[in-house]
C-alpha cells in the first residue's frame, strides 16, 4: 500500500512498504522478524523479555567434514552455551552454478555454510582473494545475516586467508586463534606467508594455542593470550563395545596427520628394534614418502578415520606414540592427540620439545631414537601404568568445555554493556518509534535502554511505563519537572551501568548493528573519547548528501554509504548530540553536561570542548548512519522564544570558551544548499 505518512513535527514521508517507521494510520509500529507489523500493542505481548547472545562465525583451516579438530570443538562447545555457531566451508561455489548457499545444520546450534566465491573461487590454503572474489564473499555473508537474523557476531578466524573479509565485516568482534605456525607447512601458501601479520594486527583478540607461538607473535609485536588445546575427555574415557582392532597386548599407536612433522625413520627403526610390537598408524598421509614403513611387516597404515571411530583404536592400542620431528610445526604445536591419549589413561611416548616438556609428569619425553624405543618397551611391559590415574585426572582437567570458558571469559570485553539514553519530552510517536527502532536494530547483547521522561503530559509516561514493565534491559527515569536537556541527559546517566553511555534523541531511527560498529572505533583507538555516526540532519559536518523516501529506503541508502567508508572518522567542529557514544571513564573524567544550558542549545559545543580539552578526541564515524528528525523539539518553539533561548545560551557558551565558531557543512553539502538556494 502506497501513501504518505505525517510525522509529528509536520513534515511527511511517503510510505510504500511496511517497513516504515509509521504505518498509513499514523500509529507507530514495531519491528518484528525484521518487518514492521501493523499494531504496537498487538506485537507488544510477544517481546523478547531478554537479549539474545552474540552469535559466532567460524572461518576455519578445516572443513567441519574434515580432521575433527579445535575448530569443530570450540563451535561445538559454544553452542551448547546458547550462542548459533555458523561454520564457514574451506571451499566456496562459483556463481554460475547451481549451488545453494544455505546454512546447513551440522550439529544443535551449529550450521556449516559453503560461500560464493565468484566465477572462479579462491584456494583457501594457496590464493589471497581479489576483489571480485571478496565481493561474491561479501554478498554471501551479508545475505546470511538478513536470513537468519543475526545479530552481532564474534568471528573466531584460524588461518590468514580469511583477514580481507572479516576486517570488512559490520557489527563484529574478531578473534585471531592462532593454532599453527601455518608458514613452517611444506604447502604453504600465499595467506600463510603474507597475511598472517594483517590478521594478527587486526584482530581485537589474539589467541595462541602454544607459548612458542606467543613468542613468536611476541617477537612480532603482537600481544596474545594462551588457550591451550584439550580434550573430549568423555568421548575417549571408556572403551567402546568393539576395538578396531584384535587386542594382542603388544600394540603402539599414533594418529593424526603423517606429513613433514612426522619422524618416519624414527618410526621405521622402532618398528625394526622391536619386531614382535604392532606399529599402528592412523590419518591421512600428505606430502611425505611413507614407503620405507610399508615395507616393514609389524606397520600398518589405516588412513583416515572418523573422530567417531578413534576411541575404538585408542583402546586398542597398548602404547601411544609422538614422533614428531623438530621442525617449526612441531615447537609451535600442541598436539590435541596427546590430551586424546591421556584421556583414556594410555602411557605416551614423545620425543622432547619445549613445548611438551611441561607435561613430563604424564609423559615418557625422549631425545634418543634408542631412548623412543625402551620407553616404548618399558610401557609394555607395565611400568609406566602407576601413572594412568593421573593422566586420567589431567584430561579432565583440560576439556574443551573449559576451554571455551576461557575464550568466552576472554571475548567478554569486548563485548561491554552500553546503556542508551533516551530523553523525551512529550512527542510521543517519535519516542515509540525510537525504541522500537532501537530494539530491532542495535543487535547487541549486553544493551540497556533507559528511557527518561521529562514531564509529558501526552501519554508518555503511561507508555514508558508499560513498554518497560515487559523489557529486563529496560529502565526509566520520570522527572518532575521540564529539567532541559542536559539536565534530562545527566538523569538518565546517572540511572545507566553500562560501560559506555550513548546520548539518543527520540526524534531518531537507528540503522543495524549501529552499536558494534560504533565500539570498534573506541577498541581500535584509546584516545577516542566521544563519536557520533553521520546523519541525513544535523546543521554540520556530521550531515552527508543522502535522500530516501522511507525507512527502508533509507537503510538502503544508509548501508551503501557507510560499507565503503568502514572504519573511517572524520573530525567536525562540534559533535552533536542527537547520538553520540562516550566511555563511561571518560564522562566520569570530564564530568556530567553542563546544565546550566537550561533548557538546551550550546550544551553539545561545550561538551565537544571540554572532551578535547581533557585530551580526548571528538569525531565522527563515517560507517554509521542515524536518520535524525532534527528539532522536534526545539523547532517547536515559537521563533522569538528560540532567539531568545539561542543569544542566552550563546552568552553563557562564550563566557566559558570564548567567540562562539558557528557549525559548517562539509563541502558537498555545501554545494548542495548553494544549489537550492539559487533555485
Amino acid at each position: 500500500m502506497a501513501g504518505s505518512v505525517l510525522f509529528p513535527d509536520g513534515t511527511q514521508m511517503r510510505s510504500e512498504t511496511a517497513f516504515a517507521p509509521w504505518n498509513i494510520a499514523g500509529t507507530p509500529a514495531r519491528p518484528q522478524d525484521g518487518r514492521f507489523g501493523e499494531d504496537l500493542k498487538a506485537v507488544e505481548a510477544v517481546a523478547p523479555q531478554t537479549l539474545p547472545p552474540y552469535d559466532v562465525l567460524v572461518f576455519p583451516v578445516v572443513d567441519w567434514h574434515d580432521c575433527f579438530q579445535r575448530p569443530q570443538h570450540l563451535s561445538l562447545k559454544f553452542a551448547q552455551r546458547g550462542h548459533r555457531v555458523f561454520y564457514f566451508s574451506t571451499g566456496f561455489f562459483a556463481e554460475h552454478c547451481e549451488c545453494e548457499m544455505g546454512a546447513n545444520p551440522v550439529a544443535p546450534g551449529v550450521y556449516w555454510v559453503r560461500l560464493p566465491g565468484s566465477v572462479s573461487p579462491p584456494d583457501l590454503y594457496l590464493d589471497i582473494p581479489n576483489d571480485v572474489q571478496l565481493a561474491a564473499m561479501e554478498n554471501g555473508i551479508r545475505k546470511l545475516r538478513r536470513e537468519h537474523h543475526i545479530g552481532a557476531t564474534l568471528s573466531i578466524v584460524d588461518y590468514p586467508f580469511w583477514q580481507p573479509l572479516v576486517r570488512q565485516l559490520c557489527n563484529n568482534v574478531t578473534i585471531y586463534d592462532c593454532m599453527d605456525n601455518y608458514s613452517s607447512f611444506a604447502n604453504a601458501g600465499r595467506p600463510a606467508r603474507e597475511l598472517e601479520s594483517k590478521m594478527a594486527a587486526d584482530a581485537d583478540l589474539l589467541v595462541c594455542s602454544s607459548e612458542h607461538l606467543r613468542g613468536r607473535m611476541r617477537a612480532r609485536g603482537y600481544d596474545s593470550i594462551l588457550i591451550r588445546n584439550a580434550v573430549d575427555a568423555n568421548h575417549f574415557a571408556a572403551p567402546p563395545a568393539q576395538l578396531a582392532l584384535e587386542p594382542n597386548g603388544r600394540t603402539a599407536g599414533y594418529w593424526g596427520v603423517t606429513a613433514e612433522w612426522t619422524d618416519i625413520e624414527l618410526l621405521a627403526y622402532a618398528a625394526r628394534s622391536l619386531p614382535d610390537v604392532r606399529f599402528v598408524l592412523v590419518g591421512e598421509v600428505v606430502r611425505i614418502d611413507v614407503s620405507e614403513l610399508k615395507k616393514l611387516p609389524n606397520v600398518f597404515l589405516t588412513g583416515e578415520v572418523p573422530y567417531s571411530r578413534l576411541p575404538a583404536y585408542l583402546h586398542a592400542f597398548d602404547v601411544c606414540l609422538l614422533p614428531y620431528r623438530i621442525c617449526d610445526y612441531a615447537l609451535a604445536s600442541d598436539p590435541v592427540k596427546v590430551w586424546e591419549y591421556m584421556a583414556a589413561g594410555k602411557p605416551v611416548i614423545a620425543v622432547r620439545f619445549p613445548e611438551i616438556e611441561r607435561l613430563d609428569a604424564f609423559v615418557t619425553l625422549t631425545s634418543t631414537r634408542d631412548e623412543f624405543v625402551e620407553g616404548i618397551r618399558a610401557a609394555l611391559d607395565g611400568k609406566d601404568r602407576a601413572r594412568e590415574g593421573v593422566r586420567r585426572e589431567f584430561a579432565r582437567e583440560n576439556t574443551w568445555s573449559r576451554r571455551c570458558a576461557e575464550l568466552r571469559e576472554s571475548a567478554a570485553p569486548l563485548f561491554p554493556k552500553v546503556s542508551v539514553i533516551v530523553l523525551a519530552h512529550n512527542q510521543r510517536t517519535f519516542t515509540e518509534v525510537c525504541l522500537a527502532s532501537l530494539e530491532e536494530f542495535s543487535r547487541w547483547p549486553n544493551l540497556e535502554i533507559v528511557a527518561v521522561d521529562n514531564a509529558s503530559t501526552d501519554g508518555t509516561v503511561e507508555f514508558l511505563k508499560s513498554w518497560a514493565a515487559e523489557r529486563s534491559y529496560a529502565k526509566t527515569v520520570f522527572s518532575p519537572v521540564n529539567s532541559g536537556f542536559s539536565a534530562g541527559n545527566n538523569l538518565g546517566a546517572r540511572a545507566a551501568t553500562g560501560d559506555y553511555l550513548v546520548f539518543l534523541n527520540n526524534d531518531t531511527f537507528v540503522t543495524d548493528g549501529w552499536i558494534g560498529d560504533l565500539l570498534a572505533h573506541f577498541r581500535s583507538d584509546p584516545k577516542l573519547g566521544l563519536l557520533g555516526p553521520v546523519t541525513n540532519s544535523s546543521g554540520n559536518e556530521s550531515v552527508i548528501p543522502i535522500e530516501y523516501p522511507d525507512m527502508e529506503t533509507m537503510a538502503v541508502e544508509a548501508r551503501r554509504y557507510t560499507r565503503i567508508r568502514h572504519g573511517r572518522r572524520t573530525e567536525p567542529g562540534v559533535l552533536h548530540l542527537f547520538c553520540a557514544m562516550v566511555p563511561r571513564r571518560v564522562w566520569e573524567e570530564v564530568g556530567e553536561l553542563d546544565e546550566g544550558f537550561g533548557r538546551g542549545l550550546f550544551e553539545d559545543d561545550d561538551y565537544t570542548n571540554r572532551v578535547r580539552a581533557a585530551g580526548y578526541q571528538a569525531e565522527c564515524a563515517e560507517d554509521v548512519f542515524i536518520h535524525h528528525h532534527q528539532s522536534a523539539s526545539f523547532g517547536a518553539l515559537p521563533q522569538e522564544e528560540y532567539d531568545e533561548l539561542f543569544a542566552a545560551n550563546r552568552k553563557y557558551y562564550e563566557s566559558k570558551w570564548g567567540p562562539w565558531r558557528p557549525p559548517v557543512y562539509r563541502k558537498e553539502m555545501q554545494d548542495k544548499c548553494s544549489l537550492s538556494s539559487s533555485r
